[in-house]
């Protein structure tokens, strides 16, 4: 997203620490990411010699703690991406062969040429909502008609949930006037400068309240059909090194039930890869996180933490169509998605 990222690639399971810190503060879990890897060649990320790298999106976090807290086959490497990367460069230029991302955005690229496979889960339950202030008369998404809706921009998880909410509502873009605000959604509400803002459960809500200012959540609909954050792949990668992602989203599954389980024992762990959480009030910032995070692992107490269904995949290429989010060849469900995970 806005925040500067690290390079760095620590192996697992030694977990050495990344040369990087960011706050427990950070923004959104999943974003625009780092510089200078897309010009590798793919035969490292094709072949079927070497450790994995997973890519991770995002600055480190205690929202990546599952993944710090897994036990990978010996030398996979973990690898938060820099500044300027996109979610899935160093995927497709074979740097990367595992990546955490927004299953919808990837469904969105493989619509725009991409080849990308979804092979697991992460978030269970989709984490855009509409942000309001506790003290505001908007109690329903319908009561959006007239109101200023700030958005990051017109693009990714946050537009899709707004297209999604507004569809929930029985409203069309000229029922709202949107601002595209970037990443100052705590600013723009605090200082109304917007009514409502798209941001995420579980860090957006609960920093914003954590900086003292009280607010609510509007689910964008009963039922999501979007897919939020997921492991993703190449069809290339797939095909080479399948038994090896196979072992990787399951050591990821266990990492995630891990992390949910113990949100103590996350921010701990995560303290390796933010120095920042050697304070006691920055831990238990992060702790607030990594409890609201773990509600969208695992929603429910039967869910099969770390899955994907394919049954999920068909609405969300319908509704990502019907409001024209999708490229020129919508993918087929058994090209985007094939679950690795044995439920």
């Amino acid at each position: 997203m806005n925040n500067p990222m690290s390079p760095a690639t620590p192996r697992l399971p030694r977990r050495r620490a990344l040369a990087a810190a960011a706050t427990a503060g950070a923004a959104a879990l999943l974003g625009a990411c780092s510089s200078g890897t897309a010009s590798r060649s793919l035969s490292t990320a094709s072949g079927a010699a070497g450790p994995l790298t997973i890519g991770m999106t995002y600055t480190p976090n205690v929202q990546f703690a599952p993944f710090y807290m897994s036990v990978y086959a010996d030398g996979t490497q973990l690898r938060h991406h820099g500044a300027q990367e996109g979610q899935f460069e160093a995927l497709l230029a074979g740097t990367e062969h595992l990546v955490v991302a927004g299953g919808d955005e990837a469904a969105v690229a493989a619509s725009n040429g991409s080849d990308l496979v979804i092979i697991g889960g992460y978030y269970q339950r989709y984490p855009a909502c509409l942000i309001v202030p506790q003290d505001s008369p908007i109690t329903a998404l319908n009561q959006l008609a007239g109101r200023t809706v700030g958005v990051p921009g017109r693009t990714g998880e946050t537009w899709y949930a707004l297209q999604l909410a507004l569809e929930t509502a029985g409203l069309t873009e000229s029922d709202v006037t949107i601002q595209e605000i970037g990443f100052t959604q705590q600013a723009a509400l605090v200082g109304g400068k917007v009514d409502a803002i798209v941001g995420f459960s579980n860090n957006d809500a609960v920093q914003i309240a954590q900086n003292g200012m009280a607010v609510r959540t509007l689910d964008v609909a009963a039922e999501v059909p979007l897919i939020g954050a997921s492991l993703v792949t190449t069809a290339r990668v797939l095909a080479a090194r399948r038994d090896d992602l196979a072992a990787a989203v399951s050591a990821s599954a266990k990492g995630m039930t891990r992390f949910v389980d113990d949100p103590d024992a996350a921010v701990e762990t995560t303290r390796t890869y933010v120095t920042d959480l050697v304070d006691p009030q920055e831990a238990a910032r992060a702790r607030e996180v990594a409890v609201a995070t773990g509600a969208l692992v695992r929603p429910a107490p039967d869910t099969v933490v770390g899955s994907v269904s394919a049954d999920r995949v068909a609405p969300m290429l319908d509704f990502l169509g019907a409001h024209r989010l999708l490229g020129p060849t919508a993918p087929a469900v058994d090209v985007v998605c094939t679950p690795l995970l044995d439920a």
